[in-house]
């Protein structure tokens, strides 16, 4: 898959050259809001990396390739970069690309506890990525491996038996002899096999259970999970060459992404978003709003839409902290459901710092004011159904959707909040700023002149609506019941009443159980959040969705809480499909009410 939609924006000043580099023993793997890794304290290591002239896109569209050979020099780094064709597919492709050191005495694939952890030097290889010389970083959920000797596969085998989140796809060869893979964890792998190698085929047959068999260019076998073809193998005998890398690429590599939304996390379709037909507005200065700055944004309507003068309904997506419009699309699934259901889907980049001001706070640009010309604009490419307005978002994009939905309760008809409490309500940005600050301390936050308000002025305006009319908001809520976002420190799952704060989802719930007319929390230690509901479902085998009825008329259920089992701070897609289906029934009059429309 050629995916250039993703604006390049990382560039090195070594781009174009191998570079060698220092993994410090003390690498930390706390990197970024979705995108660490877990790595160990152990010796200064080494590792020659190729970042492309051409240019990355953004860390977390970025793709990381470890190709591991038997020696520690540059001479065998530039020998495989030239002899596989790696530069010159970086340079088309846009990946960095990493070759890790072994100490003397080899790949330590057999995990001797006398000897440094290698796995555990692999993964700190990509966590060095963003403090490095060559200042280019990728995403955790793509980092690829290629070995290119025996004793390589039997160390990248080792890595994905014992490691899997941080092996989304890998290429080897045959094992050493005598080499026996450890029992790892059971996890399904997504790998290319370029010589015979019963062990690891057997093994990849029992993970990844596949039902379907197709032959691929230059008699390259694949074999594919029914239920998810993400989960796949590839079986070769063509040996490791230039054009067996690049079919790889093309057919592996680039169409892999593993996210680490659940324990061994979950392979998803990465998107193609030229052939989907993703229109890209980068540094657009055309909505006419007051501050004259580019906004950037991603807009999708299914083809079968394009053209039409029918009314549609229209979706946003606010990414989290620190990442793009490309990103969340990738990561909600949205485009998918958008195809099934007939509807637009937008995915802005927030205006500045990658941080969205659901505060509205006037010293900083004005995010809401960029998603209300948002509407305007989409109106002038499909006809927007103004009834069926509804937005959606993840971590700080989900604090976005809460603000937006409480702000602006005339447009949105139901919103969707994933992974993130309603904080600029609950806050004002000076009593949020050191937390902001941890994500980016060299933010222009710092050069903010102090506020003496008490509350934000997108609360005020949330409250003036509100006292202006009595409105209602259909909304789902989503929290990992492994993630301390919106939890009290040192607190987990479930909450009792001694855990209120403004960070908790206690005081969360009860904001919108009381904008709903339904009522305040209560407690209930035996279920999953502790917080009593009317009703309790178990969707599926992860979802444990909690309704409360409104006090109105009919007694409608506006407020769900949907609390995810071994989910952390990620998002799984499923988790957008199942809002969706809450919220999609509902339209919003022009005089302020709720019609059902299902």
């Amino acid at each position: 898959m050629r995916n250039d939609a993703n604006p390049l924006v990382s560039f090195s000043p070594y781009g174009g050259t191998l570079v060698e580099e220092i993994v410090e023993g003390t690498t930390s793997g706390f990197l970024n809001p979705e995108n660490d890794v877990d790595v160990s304290v152990s010796c200064d290591r080494s590792m020659f990396a190729y970042v492309p002239a051409s240019g990355c896109p953004h860390p977390k569209q970025g793709q990381v390739l470890m190709v591991l050979r038997d020696e520690a020099t540059k001479e065998s780094a530039k020998a495989l970069l030239d002899e596989l064709g790696l530069a010159a597919l970086a340079e088309d492709r846009h990946f960095v690309i990493l070759f890790p050191n072994p100490l003397e005495g080899g790949w330590n694939y057999a995990c001797d506890p006398a000897r440094d952890d290698d796995a555990d030097f692999l993964v700190r290889c990509f966590a060095a990525l963003p403090k490095s010389k060559g200042k280019v970083a990728g995403f955790n959920g793509m980092i690829y491996h290629i070995a290119a000797t025996p004793a390589a596969s039997a160390m990248v085998a080792t890595l994905a038996a014992t490691r899997p989140l941080d092996a989304a796809a890998i290429m080897v060869g045959s094992f050493p002899e005598g080499y026996e893979m450890p029992e790892g964890k059971g996890a399904q792998q997504v790998a290319w096999l370029y010589e015979a190698n019963e062990q690891l085929a057997s093994r990849l047959v029992a993970a990844n259970k596949p039902g379907v068999e197709n032959e691929v260019p230059r008699n390259v076998v694949c074999l594919s999970n029914v239920e998810n073809p993400c989960v796949r193998h590839y079986e070769s005998e063509n040996g490791l060459s230039a054009d067996e890398v690049a079919d790889a690429w093309e057919l592996m590599f680039s169409e892999t992404r593993r996210w680490r939304n659940d324990v061994f996390g979950i392979y998803q379709p990465r998107v193609d978003f030229n052939a989907r037909g993703f229109v890209s507005h980068v540094g657009d200065t055309s909505l006419g709003l007051a501050d004259g700055l580019p906004r950037t944004w991603f807009e999708y309507v299914p083809e079968r839409l394009r053209g039409s003068e029918e009314p549609i309904p229209l979706v946003f997506y606010l990414h989290g902290i620190n990442c793009m419009g490309l990103y969340g699309a990738e990561q909600s699934g949205w485009a998918d459901l958008a195809d099934r259901d007939g509807f637009a889907c937008v995915f802005p980049d927030a205006t500045i710092e990658m941080r969205w001001n659901g505060w509205d706070d006037p010293r900083l640009p004005s995010d809401m004011a960029f998603i209300m010309a948002l509407i305007e604009h989409m109106d002038e490419v499909v006809k927007v159904d103004r009834r069926r307005i509804y937005v959606s978002g993840f971590s700080m994009g989900s604090m976005m959707t809460n603000a937006l939905a409480s702000a602006y309760p005339e447009v949105f008809a139901g919103a969707i909040s994933l992974n993130g409490p309603h904080v600029s309500y609950l806050e004002t940005l000076d009593d949020s700023k050191a937390g902001l600050l941890a994500f980016n301390p060299r933010s222009r936050l710092n050069d903010l002149e102090p506020s003496d308000a008490t509350t934000s002025p997108s609360r005020d305006l949330s409250d003036a609506k509100k006292r202006a009319y009595d409105y209602r908001m259909p909304i789902v809520q989503f929290a990992g019941l492994a993630d301390p976002m919106g939890m009290p420190k040192g607190r987990t799952w479930p909450l009792t009443a001694e855990d209120q704060s403004a960070w908790s989802w206690a005081e969360n719930a009860d904001y919108w159980l009381a904008y709903n007319n339904s009522g305040a929390v209560s407690f209930d230690a035996s279920t999953p959040t502790g917080f009593a509901s009317d009703t309790l479902e178990h969707v599926g085998e992860r979802f444990n969705v909690q309704a409360w009825a409104s006090h109105d008329d009919g007694e409608p259920v506006y407020y769900r809480f949907v609390t995810v089992e071994r989910l952390a701070h990620a998002v799984d897609p499923r988790a957008v499909a199942l809002g969706w289906n809450f919220i999609k029934g509902w339209a919003r009059e022009e005089d302020g009410s709720l019609t059902r429309i299902d």
